[in-house]
């Protein structure tokens, strides 16, 4: 009887958790869908200006990607860069954005109270793997920047600090591995809950 008594408030516990993790996983799976969509508009409006190219003149400069890079106008007109930089952007924003769909899943999976789950495990690691593909790409593109820079006017500068960001790189890649680890943990977790109950079925039985 007492035992029932003290099961009875743990239950209302993990049911009251339980509620506020689904309500978590409605709203961020609404601003998951919301980012998307904001993300995906900027992408084809991005992608009209890189392709019209609406830059006038040839004696001036302009900075791009964050402002570490410096180029002549005149170049930004060939049809060689324009190509270069949209499918740059294009594979960039494509990896982002199928890292904010997974964590869409995700969250409708916890919104409809699906939480320790495999499917759940195998969202959370592809998030960790899109996450480190986009550091690497943060290394291979400004890369390329700099055997690009070969071809293009010797005047033209290059700030490394600002190119290579250690500090920014170091911590990204921190971040795809705590990503990695937390999914690593949840399937460890998972395969001891299953074992457990495996072995709960064969008592039952048992008995």
């Amino acid at each position: 009887m007492n035992a029932s008594v003290a099961a009875l408030p743990r239950e209302d516990e993990v049911q009251s958790k339980i509620r506020k993790v689904r309500q978590f996983g409605r709203i961020a799976r609404v601003v998951c869908a919301a980012l998307f969509g904001f993300v995906l508009v900027a992408c084809v409006v991005m992608l009209v200006v890189i392709v019209l190219g609406p830059f006038h003149g040839s004696d001036s400069k302009v900075r791009m990607d964050s402002g570490f890079y410096t180029v002549a106008k005149a170049l930004l007109t060939t049809l060689q860069f324009k190509v270069a930089v949209s499918l740059t952007f294009g594979v960039v924003t494509g990896i982002w954005l199928a890292a904010v769909y997974q964590l869409y899943r995700l969250f409708g999976n916890l919104a409809t109270g699906a939480i320790y789950t495999r499917e759940n495990v195998r969202l959370v690691r592809i998030v960790g793997l899109l996450w480190l593909l986009l550091v690497a790409l943060s290394i291979v593109t400004p890369a390329a920047l700099l055997v690009a820079h070969g071809f293009m006017d010797a005047s033209v500068p290059i700030d490394l600090d600002v190119l290579f960001p250690l500090s920014q790189l170091v911590g990204d890649f921190v971040s795809a591995g705590l990503i990695l680890l937390a999914s690593w943990i949840m399937d460890v977790g998972l395969y001891e809950k299953d074992h457990a109950d495996e072995l709960k079925r064969e008592a039952d039985l048992v008995i």
